[in-house]
This record gives C-alpha cells, structure tokens and sequence, in this order.
C-alpha cells in the first residue's frame, strides 16, 4: 500500500514526479518472488490502491463510479504484473526485460473500447518536468512511461544483492543515461527564446457555481455571466470566444429560448463563439443525450456542432449501455442497496458520438477535446492529422473543487501539446484555463475559481511532431508484444494440463 501512494503521489503537483523513477522498485521485487493466486492477488491490491490514491477524487462527483473505476482498472495492473511474475519464473532476465513492454501494452489497451480509462499513464508524471517531457513528441507519453518503467527495472537489478557488482555498476550507468539523455534532449529542443503567438482567442471562465448551474430557473445567470465576459475583452477584437464545457445549462440543440440568448450574446460580442451545452437526439424508440460543443458565427448562426466521442466509464455513461444491462443504474441499485441513498450520485446517461469533426471560421481550423478526450493520445493526433491548426480543451472541472484532479486533468492537456507540437487553448468552468504553446510553456492564465476572461493569442500548427506523423509507435508495438506473451503463457499452460492429464490416464 505505501509503495502505491508512493507511485500515486508521483502525479500531484510540484516536484513529486521524480518518485515515478524509483516507485516501482519494491514491488517489482515483491511480486517477482510471488506464484500463481499470490502474485496476483499481491498485484491486484497493489493496482487497486494505486489507482484508489490517484483517482479519489472521483468520488466527489460520483461513490458508485469511483467504486466501479477502482475494482475494473485495478485488474488490468493484477494481470500484466502477474504476467510479469510467470515469466520471472520461467527466465528471470526475460521477465525484467519484458516489463516495460507489458506496461506500456497494457496503458495502451486501455485507450481502446467504450471501458478506455487511460488516465494514470507513468508518463504524465513528468509533465511538469518541461525538459523530459519533450520526448513525448517522438515517442507519445507511452514511450515515456516504458522509460520510466526501464529505469524502475534497471534500480531493482542496482538493489538486488544476488546480482554480481559489474551487473549492478551497468544498471546504474543505464538508468543515469536514460535520465539525462532524456534532460538534455529537452534542453536543446525548447527554444530560448518564445515566439509569440499570432491568432486571438478569448478565454471565458465562467466561474459559475454548480448549485446556481444546474437549479431549475437559474439559467439566466449564466447567460449574464458570460454576456458580461465576453463584453469585457471585446474591445481586444478576439477571433473566436472559448466558452467551457456545458457553460449553457440546458439542451442547445432543442430548447429555442436558451438558442436565441445564445445568439444575441454572440452578436453583441461578434466573432466565432464555441460554446458548450447539452445536445439530445430524440427519436419515436429512445432519446439519446450527448455532452456537446456548438460553433456560432459572427451573425449569430449555429454552424457546428460536435457530439464528444469519448465519454468517462462510469461516470458519463454505462459502456455499452445498449448491450450490458447487468450495468445500468437500476440492475445495480437492486443489489447495492447500500448506495440506494437520495445523497448519492449514479452515472450520467451520454451516449458517444459518432464521428469528429474540425471546426472552421473564416481564417482558422481547430479541433475541440472535450474533457475527457484529452486522455487519448491517438485522439489528439487525429484531430491535428485533419487539418487542425491548433486544439481547444474546454471542460468542467468544477465537480472536482482544487483536488489534484483538475491539476492531474490539465497536465494531460499540455502533454497532448507537446506531443503534437501545438499550441493548445484549454478553459474550465473554474480552471485550470489557460493558452500552452508547442513546448508546453503557458503563455496567459486565469485565476482559478475566478469569473474571469482574456484574450491570448494563440500560434499555429507548422509542421508534423514524429509522433503526429507515425503515431504511437511505442503503445502499439508494446501492445503486440504484450499479446504475444499472453498468448505464450496460455499455451504453455494449456501445454502443461494436456501432459499432466494424459500422464494421469497413463499411470491408471
């Protein structure tokens, strides 16, 4: 349990990133003596209290959620350390050496289906480290996170005294090389020297209070609140005002009265508006809701909207919530009825949407993540591969109060960034809101919990990162080799209980 508060902690803010380089020492060695049922269940505890530390915060929003990410994403940690652990049975040197590729295969398995929560990937611990971080431009935050865990793995081989002195002097030199390799390539990348930025952007945080947000009759104030905003930069001739996640309380796409303040707010501030609101889909067999971002043009006319595709598991929606019945709300409040409290909070009802979209005004394109989509990095990728010239993070982080979730949350952001060498634009209802250039630096900021706005400029994609050009080479190829390991494991066992059977039908 310590060692995974340790590891956890790695993710708060300030200078406790550099626990992640020696956080997984102890249990690589506890787990690697382990067999069978122990390794795992040693594993599983440990992924269990690891992700518990880093995600608490969740809570805040929703127990039962909270509950349901903890147990389901603990698993993934029990099963690749319990991989981990066979192998070093097996041949102990190709145990240490697969682990890296098994983490990393596993982080990256975890960006995939309707159950994706890749929100503890090792890399993001660095990103406060500027320098370090800059590598993620070649090798995405995946690449990162198999160096982090290469250097956890060559400090277990300097600490286990079985292992002869040349052996152990050569995992040291190795795990200083990676270190500072990694520091002197962020060194001579980042310019010395900032270039500013060129296109106008208007950072709107609301500030606006849950209760007062979502109270039945309390609309108006926050189409006051961000009327006033926009009217206080608007002599600053933004090109486009940034509004933050579901800042218009209500349905955008059917409630006309909500539609009409929107547009008359957009006219007497006239530039592009990206706004975020609530988005439904009614049809005679069922009524689809959707988490959404609507663009507005100068006239007041909606021009795009996009529905989020990445939803949160068990706090937006049930992951397939069509096909799973045994998840809904209903089925499991039958059954823990401990929960079953009028002061609980169950998961929303999103559904995904069904495609992304770059938005357009006349003389820019961006594309928009939506909370939650900034934890994926082929997602990001995608958007810039599109044609994006720059990204919008726009969010609502206020469930979270200043928990180290929201710093967790906009340090995921500026990694996207520099993974893709763009210039990113990210506004909260309560903050984190701010404009971070390619490298990752934040160049303008507002006060968090502040009903404040500004007007940044924001400077254009030039050219492809390695990362944005090839992908995520690094998650996909430790992906492949995780499956090919499992796959060894599961026929050498099945191996074993076919000679073990025809053994004993021998010997009867």
């Amino acid at each position: 349990m310590i060692w995974a508060f340790v590891l956890a902690l790695a993710f708060y803010p300030g200078p406790f990133g550099h626990l992640a380089w020696v956080a997984l020492i102890r249990p690589i060695m506890i787990i690697r003596r382990l067999t069978g049922t122990a390794a795992f269940t040693a594993a599983y505890f440990f992924g269990f209290f690891f992700t518990l530390f880093g995600i608490y915060w969740v809570a805040m929003v929703t127990v039962p959620g909270m509950i349901a990410a903890v147990v389901i994403v603990a698993a993934y940690y029990a099963v690749i350390l319990a991989m981990f652990s066979r192998l070093c049975r097996w041949r102990p040197g190709w145990g240490m050496a697969a682990l890296p590729f098994l983490w990393v295969g596993m982080e990256y398995f975890r960006t995939l289906s309707e159950f994706a929560f890749p929100w503890s990937d090792l890399g993001y611990t660095q990103s406060y480290s500027l320098n370090i971080l800059q590598i993620v431009s070649v090798t995405s935050v995946h690449g990162l996170s198999w160096l982090i865990v290469l250097v956890n793995v060559l400090l277990t081989i300097l600490v286990t005294k079985t292992v002869d002195p040349a052996r152990r002097v050569t995992a040291f030199l190795g795990a200083a090389g990676v270190v500072v390799a990694l520091f002197l390539y962020g060194w001579i990348v980042i310019p010395v020297h900032p270039v500013p930025g060129q296109y106008p952007v208007a950072l709107l945080q609301g500030g606006v209070p849950l209760d007062i947000k979502w109270t039945p009759g309390n609309e108006m104030h926050s189409f006051r609140t961000y009327d006033s905003l926009a009217q206080s930069v608007k002599h600053h001739d933004p090109r486009l005002y940034v509004w933050p996640e579901t800042s218009v309380p209500c349905y955008l796409s059917h409630d006309e009265t909500c539609h009409v303040l929107v547009r008359r707010i957009v006219r007497d501030a006239p530039a592009y508006h990206l706004v975020g609101a609530l988005g439904a889909q009614v049809t005679p067999q069922k009524t689809r809701r959707f988490n959404s971002a609507y663009q507005f043009a100068p006239s007041g006319l909606l021009t795009q909207r996009y529905d989020k595709v990445k939803l949160v598991p068990f706090s937006e929606h049930v992951p397939y919530q069509d096909h799973l019945g045994f998840l809904s709300q209903d089925y499991l409040r039958h059954y823990l009825t401990f929960l079953d409290r009028p002061d609980v909070q169950w998961w929303s009802d999103f559904y995904p949407g069904d495609s992304v979209k770059i938005f357009h005004t006349d003389d820019a394109a961006y594309g928009v993540l939506i909370c939650f989509e900034s934890t994926f990095p082929e997602f990001s990728r995608q958007l810039v591969r599109m044609g994006s010239e720059f990204l919008v993070g726009i969010t609502n982080d206020t469930w979270f109060g200043t928990s180290v979730g929201i710093h967790m949350h906009s340090r995921i952001f500026v990694t996207r960034m520099v993974e893709n060498r763009s210039w990113g634009v990210r506004v909260a209802n309560t903050g984190l809101s701010y404009v971070v250039d390619e490298y990752g630096r934040q160049r303008e900021a507002l006060d968090v919990c502040a009903a404040q706005a500004i007007v940044a400029k924001v400077g254009r994609l030039d050219s492809y990162s390695v990362f944005t050009q090839y992908g995520d080479l690094a998650g996909r190829l430790s992906f492949l080799i995780t499956l090919s390991i499992a796959g060894i494991l599961v026929t050498l066992w099945l191996a074993h209980k076919i000679r073990s059977r025809f053994a004993g039908q021998r010997s009867s």
